[in-house]
């Protein structure tokens, strides 16, 4: 296993969902639109037209083909293209969100240029990147060690604020070194990815912003959120399907793998936040060969018993973090009383319980308007039983809530008398 790893070079899927990005407008918008010829570079945007071409021909198979091409369409290659302007008396923050929204323009037109030059399976793979709607580091971004042809999930950091960035990677590095003391971590602690590599990549192809990344090995993994509902065409909306038996086993199994890997982290003196996740299940997952669950998302790693120093969970449209699904003891954080919040452990339990509840809710209300909801006992057993034991995990205060280890054994519990039900 790697630690870490200096100068590390993450080479990534762009994320490519435009559909809802900035807008420039007002003077300065004037400004970059009356100045296409000039800004843009045409003739620059054919000559690295040419250089994509030649470099993907140089390319031995189809695979190293699609690899090169994700390279050379990252947003800090495409921003070499970009004439930048200084412009007096302009807001440096409106200007960097300008200077993406040209970026991702130069990056369409690019492609637009390529399509008169690359096989119709060249084109796909690049179109179908840019335009997928809910780009996931899980199973959409990853990257090739060139030397092994091994492949990586990768994950950049959302965190801009060095401070913090420092503080998540130390945590990495911790989690890094508690799996490393296994004598074989993939097998003895299969409900957490393993960070390989932890290094810094540049934000959005700005070389003076760099963001926390990390790389675990690729599995075939499937985000519960999957199973459990369907998101809408607009890519906000969620549809919760009704679990048969099959997938609910399946469902709260992996949720209960996940309550294993929480209990790993809590006895390495570490905690997790951005558990309890709006849909239900979007940092949970199921791994399809080994049919384990397993955390996969590690941005809100922390230190048991220190000051919180952020907090991540779901947002509401306005931007600010939706209370409602937080440990009860963090939900102070940053509202500006004196008080400190004290990160800890109980609050995974917490939140893996508050996704029970809410899972087995909105499960039993879809059987309860199904035609089929007396032939369907077990299920309704399962989430009412699930229903009631989550009410422990969520209790306001962390001294109140059941250990992991009470947890996992009821559960285990529940599990069982559901798979022998008949």
């Amino acid at each position: 296993m790697s630690e870490k790893s200096s100068g590390l070079q993450f080479h990534h899927v762009p994320y490519g969902n435009f559909k809802h990005e900035y807008e420039p407008t007002g003077e300065l918008a004037e400004v970059f639109k009356n100045t296409d010829s000039d800004f843009i570079k045409p003739s620059l945007i054919e000559e690295y037209v040419q250089q994509v071409v030649e470099e993907v021909a140089m390319s031995p198979d189809v695979e190293s083909q699609k690899v090169c091409i994700i390279d050379l369409l990252r947003e800090e290659n495409i921003l070499k293209l970009l004439k930048q302007k200084q412009i007096e008396g302009a807001d440096k923050e409106e200007i960097e969100k300008m200077t993406l929204f040209w970026v991702k323009k130069i990056k369409s037109k690019t492609i637009e240029e390529l399509r008169k030059h690359l096989p119709g399976d060249l084109l796909f793979f690049i179109t179908q990147k840019q335009d997928d709607p809910s780009p996931h580091f899980n199973t959409k971004s990853f990257v090739v060690d060139t030397r092994t042809n091994q492949e990586f999930f990768f994950k950049e950091s959302a965190f801009s604020f060095k401070q913090v960035q420092k503080q998540v990677e130390e945590r990495l590095l911790e989690l890094q070194t508690a799996l490393k003391n296994s004598a074989n971590p993939e097998k003895e602690m299969p409900f957490i990815i393993i960070p390989k590599k932890i290094g810094k990549n540049n934000r959005y192809g700005y070389p003076d912003q760099t963001t926390l990344s990390y790389l675990s090995k690729k599995e075939n993994i499937t985000p519960v959120e999957n199973v459990i509902s369907i998101t809408k065409e607009n890519g906000f909306d969620v549809e919760y399907l009704t679990l048969d038996q099959n997938d609910a086993n399946r469902t709260v199994t992996a949720i209960l793998d996940c309550l294993r890997g929480a209990k790993f982290l809590a006895s390495n003196g570490l905690t997790l936040t951005d558990l309890n996740t709006i849909p239900i299940g979007k940092n949970f997952a199921i791994n399809s060969n080994t049919g384990r669950g397993v955390l996969f998302d590690l941005d809100g790693l922390q230190k048991v018993g220190t000051s919180l120093a952020f907090l991540l969970g779901p947002k509401k449209p306005d931007g600010k973090i939706e209370r409602s699904v937080v440990a009860p003891e963090y939900k102070n954080f940053g509202s500006g009383e004196q008080e400190e919040s004290v990160a800890t452990s109980e609050s995974m339990i917490w939140e893996i319980g508050d996704s029970l509840s809410r899972l087995s809710n909105i499960q039993s209300e879809l059987l309860f308007k199904s035609p089929n909801f007396f032939a369907n006992h077990r299920l309704v057993s399962l989430w009412e039983r699930l229903r009631e034991f989550s009410k422990k995990m969520t209790a306001e205060k962390p001294a109140d809530r059941p250990t992991f280890d009470i947890c996992i054994s009821k559960l285990e519990e529940i599990i069982n008398k559901f798979s022998e039900q008949k």
